[in-house]
């Protein structure tokens, strides 16, 4: 790969990773800020006697053992409901009891470092601060995001990180205003409210997109009827069924795990962890296959700026004859068209690199297929370099990249390059161009409607294939870190 471009690969996504450091920081920054401020204001714990509501209790009612561990320091009521607030006095385990004629309650309590109270059902003072910084976290998440969406869009770097900040942006709008409105409404009362929102960050956001997905997986599945009426009932033309019976399966799944009752503590505590994992996964691929789906719209109508120095085609097959089958030619057609525009525009010609191997039943190579047809349209032979020896889309690309380099020929600026293929195909090709070394932007050839969400869907399948260690290892860690933030809330 020439050294000028691998410095536009990596400059392409390093502003990136540095902006994305910055919501790391706002993460810490706000633990800090909630640690100190609990600390400073939380050495009293507020619990809701909602046993007892419309009952009048008094300091008698209480006792706590042993003595001198904690003490009650107000006695309120919110509506028919009292609300008792306790301070700790010193370090240890023991218990609050709580009754009056009609019956009686025990709750483990302890105290804990810096006299901080915890016990069943607890509501710590100063609570809401961590409300507030899930909030801010989550919207600075957003916003780095869609910052980084703006970053790629304007460099035409359509690929997986498009795709992962596309579906990353709609989970954190989603989780910002779930937790905005939880705090500004009051629906969140007390710290375990803010629990069931995290605990629920995967199931809500599954809810929401499942419309989403299962209108776009019906609408799938209805152009398959169509494919298979015309082109016949082979597997790829049934991936929108298989979708669909996939969601199916997994919201299932889902809602089976989350029906299980569970005899014990234990196991009802590894329930959420179980849920979160499911959850997760599901919420993980809907956000996966609506980014990437918003992001092949986006490439497949995006039109490469101009004037540009090379366009390679991309090959796709040839008739018996050895003439460009209609799919093909399309592709050839649209960069014919786009060379047309950029002539117009005052600009130079560019130099095609039509891209293609010759296959077993095969005449000749679809580079020396597309040779031809570009010649019979009046293109100079001076300005065809066929790359012949490529079998797939990303041999294309690079060794479309080493034709380029070589007539290039090591001059300081960087090539301008576009691609030219079938408008489901773009957003795939985008992704091996970058592999390549290519800041190449794509043109869109058209294709019959019908056609469209069928091959975008293999081609999406093709996405998750071949990148999928690092899929699985991303999908991992985010239950991971899910799973321990809710064992953290639920049993601290």
């Amino acid at each position: 790969m020439p050294a000028h471009m691998r410095k536009q690969q990596s400059f392409a996504l390093g502003g990136i990773h540095r902006r994305s450091i910055i919501l790391l920081l706002v993460i810490v920054a706000c633990v800090i800020v909630s640690n100190v401020y609990i600390r400073s204001v939380g050495t009293t714990y507020v619990y809701r006697l909602e046993e007892f509501a419309g009952t009048q209790l008094t300091e008698d009612n209480f006792q706590i053992t042993p003595e001198g561990m904690a003490e009650i320091s107000s006695l309120t009521t919110d509506g028919d409901v009292q609300v008792v607030e306790f301070r700790g006095l010193s370090e240890g385990e023991g218990m609050m009891m709580v009754g009056d004629e009609n019956g009686g309650m025990m709750v483990q309590l302890a105290v804990k470092p810096g006299n901080v109270v915890v016990f069943g059902g607890a509501n710590f003072t100063g609570w809401r601060v961590i409300g507030w910084s899930i909030v801010v976290c989550f919207a600075v998440a957003l916003a780095l995001c869609l910052w980084n969406l703006s970053t790629l869009l304007r460099r035409a770097w359509y690929g997986y990180e498009m795709a992962a900040y596309a579906g990353l942006s709609l989970f954190c709008a989603y989780q910002t205003v779930v937790f905005l409105q939880a705090m500004l409404s009051g629906s969140a009362r007390e710290f375990s409210d803010l629990v069931v929102l995290v605990v629920r960050l995967a199931d809500g956001f599954v809810w929401v997109t499942l419309p989403i997905v299962a209108i776009g997986a019906a609408l799938v599945a209805a152009s398959n009827v169509i494919l298979m009426r015309r082109e016949g009932r082979g597997f790829t033309n049934m991936l929108g069924v298989a979708l669909g019976f996939a969601v199916a399966v997994a919201c299932v799944v889902w809602r089976v795990v989350v029906g299980i009752e569970y005899g014990t503590y234990e196991s009802y505590i590894m329930s959420f962890g179980i849920n979160s994992v499911v959850a997760s996964a599901i919420a993980f691929g809907f956000s996966l296959l609506i980014g990437s789906s918003l992001c092949a719209w986006a490439a497949a109508h995006h039109t490469p700026s101009m004037p540009r120095d090379f366009l390679i085609v991309l090959g796709c097959g040839l008739r018996p004859d050895g003439s460009p089958t209609p799919l093909l030619a399309g592709r050839v057609d649209a960069a014919l068209d786009y060379a047309r525009k950029q002539q117009e525009s005052g600009h130079d010609a560019p130099t095609f690199v039509p891209s293609g191997g010759k296959g077993d039943d095969e005449r000749w190579a679809e580079a020396e297929s597309m040779r031809r047809y570009l010649a019979e349209n009046g293109v100079d032979e001076a300005l065809i370099i066929p790359e012949d020896k490529s079998t797939s889309t990303r041999e294309n690309f690079r060794f479309s990249a080493e034709k380029i380099a070589e007539a290039w020929n090591d001059r300081p600026e960087d090539p301008r390059v576009a691609f030219s293929t079938t408008n489901y195909h773009v957003f795939r090709s985008y992704v091996f161009a970058h592999e390549a070394g290519l800041d190449a932007e794509g043109i869109a050839a058209p294709t019959k409607l019908y056609f469209w969400p069928n091959a975008f869907l293999r081609e999406f399948v093709g996405l998750l294939a071949a990148r999928r260690v690092p899929l699985l290892l991303m999908f991992l860690l985010i239950s991971a870190l899910y799973v321990l933030a809710e064992y953290i809330m639920l049993l601290g």
